[in-house]
């Protein structure tokens, strides 16, 4: 058996709290570590499986495929490619133009490449988590850079900011690169967002990769009448297999066509197979109306759950993905701990996402574990303690590295 304590521990979100945790099977939404301890995800494998792990529709669809499909071809240039990239336009008319790549963070750093390249300018002002490539590990993601980068600028969230950036840079900046957080953020601000962009000639670029594909049908820009230069799309395209998409206006896609972004493994004509079953599947069993009703039945479970045992808590966001603030930090690291102990996969800050295959079985075996988790976290808590707005600021600048201000202009939102 693989010796646990031989496993470094990972130095980012899950250190303390799930990374001592080694899987290995998963069926729907639970999985079986080595120790043969069942978990139920929160998580959707942090957004990669929409339609649940082991999904037997999809493996079928995809074995049978790939009985006559090639797994890989001289060119990424591929029928199934073509297809795929039909499928993604038709989801995003205004964006007609599509490139795929394998990873959400490869998306978003194609995504300032081509801005970049479109616009001959070098500054992107940005909020949000883009991913783990070195261009977005700037403060306030990094206390401590080793390569501080002056054309990445974070405005988190904060119009005034981003405004003094605009002024700053002026006639240096390529793109506004923002990431939705429906938790916190109300759809107001990305339409103020690319006010400002349109009024100071640069692109917006908006990065879809977690909420895309199941925030509502058509993603969140077009949910909310955003017109989006560039879009970035990963999570749930292929069901975990990797595949990203930047989708672009042909005009801001012309940046592509002047900039390198040759990639090797889009030579694997499986990944396009798998995405096109996803989506065929999407369509076919109405996946996003389903998340959405699934996640309510979770929030509403988590709500009377906290309700019943008397903990103070906030639940926050759309049905699809939410999260759940407690009064601090320590108060949210001891309930992550304590859903953990008793088979509840999740973190603090962690974004809470249904999957498809969240049943009445899934329910039922939800129930008692959380409860026996709050039990033993009101034991060792402080009941006193309130949710408040400082609380909210707390969990959002945590989460999303947004100002107080920020929060706070939003709170009519989240309130």
């Amino acid at each position: 058996m693989l010796d646990a304590g031989a496993i470094g521990h990972l130095a980012e979100w899950e250190r303390e709290t799930r990374s001592s945790i080694i899987f290995r099977s998963a069926n729907g939404a639970t999985a079986e570590d080595i120790n043969g301890k069942i978990y139920l995800d929160m998580t959707s494998c942090s957004g990669a499986s929409p339609l649940g792990s082991n999904n037997t529709l999809f493996k079928s669809r995809l074995a049978q495929a790939m009985k006559h499909e090639p797994d890989i071809l001289p060119s990424p240039v591929s029928e199934q490619r073509r297809i795929l990239a039909a499928k993604i336009m038709e989801m995003l008319p205004s964006n007609p133009r599509v490139f795929f790549l394998r990873t959400g963070s490869c998306a978003t750093e194609a995504a300032v490449r081509i801005a970049r390249h479109r616009t001959g300018r070098p500054v992107i002002l940005t909020a949000g988590f883009h991913g783990w490539h070195d261009i977005f590990q700037q403060s306030p993601w990094s206390d401590n850079p080793p390569a501080n980068n002056r054309h990445v600028q974070d405005f988190q969230y904060d119009l005034d900011i981003l405004e003094q950036q605009l002024s700053e840079n002026e006639g240096e900046v390529a793109g506004i690169f923002f990431t939705p957080e429906p938790t916190a953020f109300s759809p107001e601000l990305l339409q103020e967002i690319s006010r400002m962009a349109r009024l100071h000639g640069v692109l917006l670029m908006v990065d879809e990769v977690l909420c895309g594909l199941r925030y509502a049908k058509g993603g969140y820009c077009r949910k909310h009448g955003v017109e989006a230069d560039l879009i970035t799309l990963a999570k749930g395209i292929a069901q975990g297999v990797g595949l990203s998409v930047v989708a672009g206006t042909a005009d801001a896609m012309a940046g592509a066509d002047r900039a390198y972004l040759g990639n090797t493994y889009l030579r694997e004509n499986r990944a396009f197979v798998a995405g096109n079953l996803t989506q065929d599947i999407f369509e076919e069993a109405e996946i996003v109306a389903r998340l959405a009703e699934i996640g309510s039945a979770l929030k509403t479970q988590f709500q009377t759950s906290f309700e019943r045992s008397g903990i103070p808590a906030r639940i926050l966001g759309s049905d699809t993905m939410f999260d759940i603030v407690l009064p601090s930090q320590r108060h949210g690291t001891a309930f992550a701990q304590r859903c953990l102990q008793h088979g509840i996969y999740t973190g603090y800050p962690g974004k809470y996402m249904s999957n498809a295959s969240m049943d009445d079985i899934f329910f039922s075996a939800l129930l008692p574990a959380l409860e026996r988790a709050l039990a033993d976290y009101r034991k060792d808590e402080d009941m006193a303690a309130q949710i408040t707005d400082a609380s909210i600021v707390e969990y959002f600048a945590q989460a999303f590295r947004a100002t107080e201000k920020a929060c706070l202009s939003n709170k009519y939102h989240w309130a």
